[in-house]
This record gives C-alpha cells, sequence and structure tokens, in this order.
C-alpha cells in the first residue's frame, strides 16, 4: 500500500444547507504533484482550505504520517508543514515584498525580530520564483501577476513539505509560469508534494502524477495523466461531454456608437488610445501582460483620472470624476480581482446582487427585501448561478459563481455598456462556455461590451472586434472573423 504523508478521509463540509463537501477520501506522497480537477462549485477550493486550516471538517479526519491532525489555524497546518498559495491575491499592501514573503515567519533574534535574517529568508524564498521583483517595494505598487508570485514566494517561505497551487497561473505570463513549473518540479524531485489546481488541463496532464476529479462536492475518480486526454478530464469534471461552442456571431452591422474613446492618455500606463463601441457589440481588448489593457478598462470607469483624450457615452462628453459617474451614464467595470474589487464578503448573495439597486426597494415601511429576493432569484436562474439560498453568504459560493453574482448586479441596475476584466479567470470551461454565450444573448439584446482577456483564443470565440495593445499603446484592430491567434500575437508583441 502507497505510503502517504498526508490524507483526508470521509471529510465533509457544510455551510448552513450548502453541503460543499460530502465524504471525500484524498492524500498526496512525498514527491508527488496531485491535481484536483473539477467544474466550479465542485468544492476544490473547499477541500484545499480543510488542508491548509482556513476551514475545519464538519465531518471527517485529516491524517499527516498517518496520525490524526486537527488545524484550528492556518499557522497550525504551516507547523505541519502544509502551506498554500490561494487563488485570490490575500497581501498587505503597504508592506515591502520581503515582509509579505515571511509574514508570520519571521526569523526571531535575541531582542525580537532579526531582520537581516529575515530578509535573507525572504530573498531566498522570492528567488526561487522569480528573482526579478525588487523585495524592497510596497506589494501595492507590483503587477496583479507580481502579486501573485509574491503570494507562492510566501508559501515557499514557510519551508513546509507539501505546498497547495490554487490557480497559480491565472494571472502569470508565459515566462512565469515556466518558472513556477521549474519550481515545482525542482521540489517534487528533493521529496516535496505538491496539490495543484488549475481549469488549465494542459498545465494538469504536463505536470501531475495523478489527477482526482470532484463533481458536486463529492470524489467520482482518479484519472492518470500518462492515459487520459483534456476530453476524457472535461467528462469526468461534468459528467457529459463539454458544451459545444456555439457558432461566432454574424457580422452584421451593429447599431450606433455608445461609447468613444479619443486620444485617452495616461502617463506611464497608456497613451492616445481611440476606440469605439456601438450598440450591440462585443469588443475584445487584447494584449499580454502589462500592455494596459486594465488601464483603460479603469481610466474609462472613471476609476483614474486621463491627462488627455476625451470620453463620450450615448453621444455626449464626460467628465468621469468617480465610477458613480459612470454608472449613471449606464456604463459598469467588472474588475479581474472579485475578491479585492468586486464583492462584499460580509454580505448575502441578495444583498451583494441587490445592492447596487437599493434604492429600487425602498418603501414608505423600509426596505421591501422580499420584492428584491424574488428579482435576485428570477436572475440566480437566468445566468444561472449555482446557490444554496440567496441568504447565504456571498463567500460560500466558488470564485466563478461570485463572479456571476456581480455580472447579475449590473444586470440588475439595467446597465448598457460593460467592461469586463478577464470575467473567466478561474472558471472551468463548461462555465466559461455558458458566460460567453450569455454574453453572446445580451449583445444581441442590445448591450454593448468591452471584453478585456489575456486569453487570446477566448477573446476570439467571443467578440466582433478586437483591439490589441502592447506597452500601453494600441497596435491595431482585427474583425474577429478574420483574426487568429497567430495575428493578435504578432501585433501584441509588435
Amino acid at each position: 500500500m502507497e505510503q502517504l504523508d498526508f490524507e483526508a478521509r470521509g471529510v465533509s463540509k457544510r455551510f448552513g444547507v450548502v453541503t460543499a463537501l460530502n465524504d471525500v477520501s484524498i492524500g498526496i506522497a512525498a514527491g508527488e504533484v496531485h491535481a484536483v480537477i473539477g467544474e466550479n462549485g465542485a468544492g476544490k477550493s473547499t477541500l484545499m482550505n480543510l488542508f491548509c486550516g482556513r476551514l475545519k471538517p464538519t465531518e471527517g479526519s485529516l491524517y499527516r504520517h498517518q496520525a490524526p491532525v486537527t488545524f484550528e489555524t492556518p499557522m497550525d497546518a504551516q507547523r505541519a508543514g502544509i502551506a498554500i498559495a490561494p487563488q485570490e491575491v490575500n497581501l498587505v499592501p503597504r508592506l515591502s515584498v520581503a515582509e509579505n514573503v515571511v509574514l508570520g515567519a519571521q526569523s526571531g533574534g535575541s531582542f525580537g525580530i532579526d531582520w537581516k535574517a529575515t530578509r535573507a529568508r525572504a530573498l531566498e524564498s522570492l528567488a526561487q520564483i522569480d528573482d526579478t521583483i525588487d523585495p524592497d517595494v510596497p506589494v501595492f505598487t507590483l503587477s496583479k501577476a507580481q502579486q501573485q508570485l509574491v503570494q507562492i514566494a510566501r508559501a515557499v517561505a514557510t519551508d513546509a513539505r507539501i505546498l497547495i497551487f490554487d490557480e497559480p497561473t491565472a494571472a502569470l505570463t508565459q515566462r512565469e509560469a515556466d518558472r513556477l513549473f521549474a519550481f515545482i518540479r525542482r521540489f517534487r524531485e528533493e521529496g516535496g508534494a505538491v496539490f495543484y489546481i488549475s481549469h488549465r488541463l494542459d498545465e494538469i496532464l504536463d505536470l501531475s502524477d495523478r489527477i482526482s476529479v470532484l463533481r458536486d462536492g463529492t470524489f467520482v475518480g482518479e484519472l492518470d495523466p500518462t492515459t487520459t486526454d483534456k476530453d476524457a478530464m472535461v467528462r469526468a469534471m461534468a459528467g457529459r461531454a463539454v458544451a459545444e461552442r456555439s457558432a461566432t456571431r454574424a457580422t452584421t452591422e451593429r447599431g450606433d456608437v455608445v461609447l468613444k474613446v479619443d486620444g485617452l492618455t495616461r502617463t506611464g500606463e497608456f497613451r492616445n488610445v481611440s476606440f469605439s463601441l456601438r450598440r450591440g457589440e462585443i469588443l475584445g481588448i487584447a494584449g499580454l501582460v502589462g500592455s494596459g489593457r486594465t488601464e483603460v478598462g479603469r481610466c474609462v470607469f472613471g476609476v483614474t483620472r486621463p491627462e488627455a483624450g476625451t470620453i463620450e457615452i450615448f453621444g455626449k462628453a464626460r467628465q468621469l470624476h468617480h465610477p458613480a459617474d459612470a454608472i449613471t451614464a449606464g456604463l459598469v467595470y467588472l474588475p479581474e480581482e472579485r475578491k479585492q474589487d468586486g464583492i462584499f464578503p460580509l454580505l448575502s448573495i441578495s444583498e451583494n446582487m441587490g445592492i447596487a439597486t437599493m434604492e429600487k426597494w425602498r418603501g414608505v415601511f423600509g426596505m421591501r427585501f422580499s420584492d428584491m429576493v424574488r428579482e435576485v432569484e428570477t436572475y440566480i436562474r437566468r445566468i444561472p448561478i449555482k446557490v444554496g439560498d440567496p441568504s447565504d453568504p456571498i463567500t460560500s459560493l466558488s470564485g466563478g459563481n461570485q463572479q456571476k453574482v456581480i455580472l447579475a448586479r449590473w444586470l440588475m441596475k439595467e446597465s448598457r455598456i460593460l467592461i469586463l476584466d478577464e470575467p473567466t479567470r478561474g472558471i472551468d470551461v463548461n462555465a466559461k462556455l455558458e458566460i460567453q454565450d450569455l454574453l453572446r444573448g445580451l449583445a444581441d439584446e442590445g448591450l454593448s461590451i468591452v471584453y478585456i482577456s489575456s486569453e487570446l483564443q477566448e477573446v476570439l470565440d467571443v467578440s466582433d472586434r478586437i483591439l490589441v495593445m502592447h506597452e500601453g499603446l494600441v497596435k491595431g484592430i482585427e474583425p474577429a472573423a478574420s483574426a487568429t491567434q497567430e495575428s493578435l500575437l504578432a501585433l501584441a508583441m509588435s
């Protein structure tokens, strides 16, 4: 029998009436990369949060070196040699990179923290992941990709022998991802063990020694990466064949221009950006990390102010001093970072979805919550969103379902222009296709969409036209019907 370093036996986890995990048994041996796959809401992140001490199982037990263990806090898991680099960035923005890397694991001295030893430890851990990041700068000055790498380095700095990576490459460039994969292979060769979660099935096949499949919170089987393929993985995850991609949208003339950006400039971010968006059109914005895509979206939404250029919404020049000005004009932005910028973690699903339309539910005797919940339930069915009860906390949902709640929030607001920034990041293949089909349907109904993504195929699949950026400049706009990944990449690197 295989000797396991760590395992879960019959673990279940319930949040109120929602069962996130049901009787799951899974383990890992030294020198192994064990991938865990499943659709959004399958229970992958919940299981990993049990392993790293963020949650406690409702039923079942965890074992380390064949002995039962109980983790009250993540520090208990770290002391047992288990650390996680979670999907959502969770750093202290005002602290330096080095301080974040060793946060909670500082080296002690006779008179408190030994800062010299602590910094040396941080540099050593950071160098294993990416030695180009300045250890002395505050974390908030880094790109999202760099912050993700710092978070991974933090897990490495714990000296854990079991590392958990939850969607680690979602924000990374290929170079950065390759550095991470090289580290994982070295770590495995040195006897370390890795639980690896990703919706990028090519990564799973390339890295893993075995693959466990979760579906609706239950363990449904194990796959051998040397004999399986992506189609078999998707069938195992979904219990059915992968949804067929709908045909490319007809290239008919769209309606009037609803958004016109002319000469938009912010020093150090982007220069002279111009484009237009028509009623019922999906305009993709593609480019490599650091191209300025997100910065343009945030500026158009009023999060930042342009130094030059104009923005017209529905034919009227707008000075957007605040996102509220854009929302009033009918334009909204769904951010890349759900946890940080999108959800209200202390509120329920209903409250998160209805928060932009609270005025609508105000009555003579207070808030008409029952009316709001009825409309929330309508959008839950329409999207659709996998929930137990609308009164459950938003944090009980998977990342993909949280993203759907944010989308529904602005549909309830009857917004007419959506700027979506990496809307399917961390979402499984079937859910991704569902969202893309939903967006096409909304565009056919007259909604206008700016679709920002680092995934070139995704932009090709959903867009009518594609704007390509590189180092803050617009390099060209191509019809999606005639564009290819190669042609877009050539523009993005020119």
